[in-house]
C-alpha cells in the first residue's frame, strides 16, 4: 500500500511565511510587498511585522492570500544591541477573524511606525517575558492555547545555543534557512531543528526570507500543499506538516511503497535520507535519475528502524527520518521529518 509523505491530492502555494513592511522597519507598504511577491510567482505571504498584530485580510483575493501574524523579541537584556542573545518567534493567527494577539506587550514595541498603529484594545495585554526558557514557553503556551502557532526564527543570528532552544515546548516551526540572515553572513543551519526532533519535540522545517529590504527577498520559502487558496485550507494543511521548504529545489512527490522510499523532485544533484544516527545518514544519498519530467531517486527504506536500531533500544520512540535534495548550485530543500515509529511496516 502507498502511503503519500506529501499529500497526492491539492495543490502547491509557494509561500513565503516571515517578512517585514512599512507596518514596522521594512521599506515597502503591505502593498506593495505583495505586488512584489506576486510577480515572482508567490500566492501566500504571512505578515510578521515587528511586534504590533495588524490583520492584512484586505490584501487576500482570489490569487493570493495574507496569513495574519506578528513577530516578537525577547532580548537578553536591554540596550544590548547586536552583542546580546535574543528569542525572535512568529505568532500565526489560525483564523483570519482574529484581531488582537494575547502575546502583545507594548513595552516592546520600539519603531515608530508600529508606535502609532497600537490601539487601546492592543493594549489590553501586556505579554512582558523575560529572557528565560521557562518565560518564553508562557508565551508559546499562551499562544497556542489562544489560536496561534508559533515558529522559532533564525537562531545563529540570534546567537543562541542548545540551552537556549532545547528546552522550548510547543513548537510548530523553526527556521533552517532565513535570507535576511545570509545577507548578514549569519547563516542558519540544521543542528537546532535536528537537536530537537532528538529531543522528541515534532516541529517543522521553515525557509524564509525575513524580508525588510531588497537584498533579503526571493531566497527561501516554503512550498504548501493544499486543497485550495483559502485561510482555513492553508492553516489546515500548515498546521499538518503539509509542506516542504526551500531555497531552490522542488520536492514533488515522497511516497513509501513496499519498502520503497521515492523521491521525485526537479533536477537535482542529490537526494539523501537524513536520520538521527549517523550511519544511515551515510549510506543514502543518491544522484536522481530523469523520468520523464522528474528526477526520482528510490531507497530501501526496510532498514530504516529494523536492521539498525533494536525496538528496545533507548530514544527509539524519537527515531526518525527527513529528506534533502541538494541542487547543483548548493541550494538546499527540506522535507519535514517523519517518526520511524509512524511506519510499522519498516521495523523488520
Amino acid at each position: 500500500m502507498k502511503r503519500w509523505l506529501l499529500p497526492e491530492g491539492g495543490q502547491f502555494y509557494k509561500a513565503n511565511l516571515h517578512l517585514h513592511t512599512t507596518v514596522s522597519d521594512g521599506r515597502y507598504t503591505p502593498e506593495e510587498t505583495k505586488q512584489k511577491y506576486r510577480e515572482r510567482g508567490y500566492s501566500i505571504l504571512a505578515f510578521t511585522d515587528h511586534e504590533v498584530f495588524v490583520p492584512h485580510n484586505d490584501l487576500s483575493d482570489g490569487d493570493f492570500l495574507a496569513l495574519n501574524a506578528h513577530e516578537i523579541a525577547i532580548d537578553e537584556f536591554p540596550g544590548g544591541g547586536r552583542y546580546q542573545r535574543t528569542y525572535h518567534l512568529n505568532f500565526y493567527a489560525k483564523s483570519r477573524e482574529t484581531t488582537l494577539s494575547p502575546v502583545f506587550s507594548e513595552s516592546r514595541v520600539d519603531c515608530p511606525s508600529s508606535i502609532a498603529l497600537i490601539t487601546d484594545e492592543m493594549r489590553r495585554y501586556d505579554a512582558r517575558a523575560e529572557y528565560s526558557v521557562a518565560s518564553v514557553n508562557d508565551l508559546i503556551r499562551i499562544g497556542n492555547e489562544n489560536g496561534f502557532f508559533v515558529c522559532y526564527n533564525h537562531p545563529v543570528w540570534s546567537l543562541q545555543n542548545y540551552p537556549d532552544y532545547i528546552g522550548l515546548e510547543g513548537l510548530w516551526g523553526i527556521e533552517v534557512f532565513n535570507q535576511s540572515c545570509v545577507v548578514e553572513d549569519l547563516p542558519d543551519t540544521t543542528i537546532p531543528f535536528d537537536d530537537l526532533l532528538k529531543a522528541g519535540k515534532d516541529v517543522f522545517p521553515i525557509c524564509s526570507d525575513d524580508s525588510h529590504w531588497d537584498p533579503d527577498y526571493f531566497g527561501g520559502w516554503t512550498m504548501i500543499r493544499a486543497a485550495s487558496l483559502d485561510y482555513d485550507a492553508v492553516i489546515a494543511a500548515l498546521l499538518a506538516g503539509d509542506f516542504y521548504s526551500s531555497t531552490g529545489p522542488e520536492i514533488r512527490e515522497l511516497s513509501i511503497e513496499d519498502g520503497t522510499l521515492t523521491v521525485r523532485c526537479g533536477d537535482a544533484a542529490l537526494v539523501r535520507i537524513v536520520t538521527d544516527w549517523r550511519s544511515y545518514k551515510v549510506a543514502n544519498a543518491a544522484v536522481p535519475e530523469r523520468e520523464g519530467e522528474d528526477f526520482v531517486a528510490r531507497f530501501d527504506a526496510s532498514g530504516l528502524a529494523g536492521k539498525y536500531r533494536a525496538a528496545t533500544e533507548p530514544g527509539y520512540q524519537n527515531a526518525y527520518f527527513r529528506v534533502e535534495v541538494k541542487g547543483h548550485d548548493g541550494k538546499s530543500a527540506y522535507s519535514r521529518a517523519f517518526r520511524v515509529a509512524e511506519f510499522p511496516e519498516l521495523l523488520g
